[in-house]
């Protein structure tokens, strides 16, 4: 099962919860990809003018990133500024091409966020036929909300769950804890590439324990009230917001949140994506961690168009709530092992 090749509007979806977009064939080149993905552009620096009293007036102290195929602005820095532009992500994993496949590669908003996916050939079993594969993970930003990076994470192939914390903060913890590599604007990415291929083979061995922690998780049978520590664990946030109570306020309780209704729903079998066809994955722990990283990486989202939709939620699996929410779940399922 192949996870993600798909684009539609500037941005990847998932196969499994949003039947549009346009497929990436398998084993192209990482330059075939960002074609495909529409990221095959410049982002060139331009002037930047604004109005005076006496007419428009350039900016000396900052520039514009443009897209060079469309004139399309990505943001406003400062004059210093220097992106780090496509086709290093693009040598980058070309420069990988014997330790990783790609599987796919995300342009969001038009192209201020930049993400590629692929595969470093580390994959197994938690239980027989429930199979997690393990992801390198490259991301670039044009508009100044991220730098440039890598880090890694696993994926259940079954339902493409996201299992684990993607990009913000997390990003900051693997490369202080030797797990991931991130670099400034300014820095040398082929120096930076350098770095890569001792620190995947570091992955494929760190990936044994990974799984050998989901297994445990198999083990163990949940309780009304182990299923209440995970969830409270992992909607504190949302917990923490008090309900209005007529001109009173009082506690937000699990009871209160919509989303926990569908989680019940998947961690039961009626709608988990494999949960119910897998022995050793309904009732455990391993189950209910399943049903709440599907209710994130596939259910989530307010907003009524289904492509903007798609889009908000991979934002928010890639450094926003919903991905903090997966590891606040993940840590609170492995505290009960």
């Amino acid at each position: 099962m192949v996870y993600g090749k798909y684009k539609d509007r500037g941005f990847a979806v998932n196969p499994l919860t949003d039947k549009i977009g346009t497929a990436v064939p398998e084993h192209v080149s990482a330059s075939e990809a960002f074609a495909i993905a529409g990221l095959d552009w410049e982002a060139e620096k331009r002037p930047v003018f604004f109005m005076g009293q006496d007419g428009y007036l350039q900016s000396h102290e900052h520039v514009s990133l443009v897209r060079s195929d469309n004139d399309q602005c990505l943001g406003i820095h400062g004059v210093n500024y220097t992106p780090v532009q496509n086709s290093a992500l693009i040598n980058l994993l070309d420069y990988l091409r014997e330790d990783i496949e790609i599987e796919n590669v995300l342009s969001i908003r038009q192209g201020r966020k930049v993400f590629a996916t692929a595969s470093i050939r580390a994959e197994d079993e938690v239980v027989p036929g429930d199979r997690v594969r393990r992801y390198i993970h490259a991301f670039n930003s044009f508009d100044g909300t991220s730098g440039f990076g890598v880090f890694f994470s696993d994926v259940r192939l079954r339902c493409a769950n996201q299992l684990s914390y993607l990009t913000g903060k997390v990003c900051s913890r693997a490369a202080s804890n030797g797990e991931g590599l991130r670099m400034r604007h300014t820095s040398s990415v082929t120096a930076f590439a350098e770095r890569l291929p001792q620190l995947i083979q570091l992955e494929r061995r760190s990936f044994r324990q990974s799984i050998e922690e989901l297994r445990e998780l198999s083990k163990v049978n949940v309780t009304t009230e182990l299923a209440r520590r995970v969830l409270e664990a992992t909607f504190a946030d949302k917990l923490s917001v008090p309900v209005k109570d007529g001109d009173a306020t009082r506690q937000r309780l699990l009871t209160d949140l919509p989303e926990i209704e569908t989680i019940n729903s998947h961690y039961k079998g009626a709608t988990g994506l494999g949960i119910a066809e897998v022995d050793g994955v309904r009732g455990t722990l391993y189950g209910l961690f399943n049903a709440i990283t599907q209710y994130e990486t596939h259910d989530s989202g307010r907003l009524k168009d289904d492509t903007e939709r798609a889009r908000a939620r991979l934002e928010s699996l890639w450094g926003g709530h919903s991905a903090r929410r997966i590891e606040r779940a993940r840590e609170a399922c492995l505290t009960l092992v």
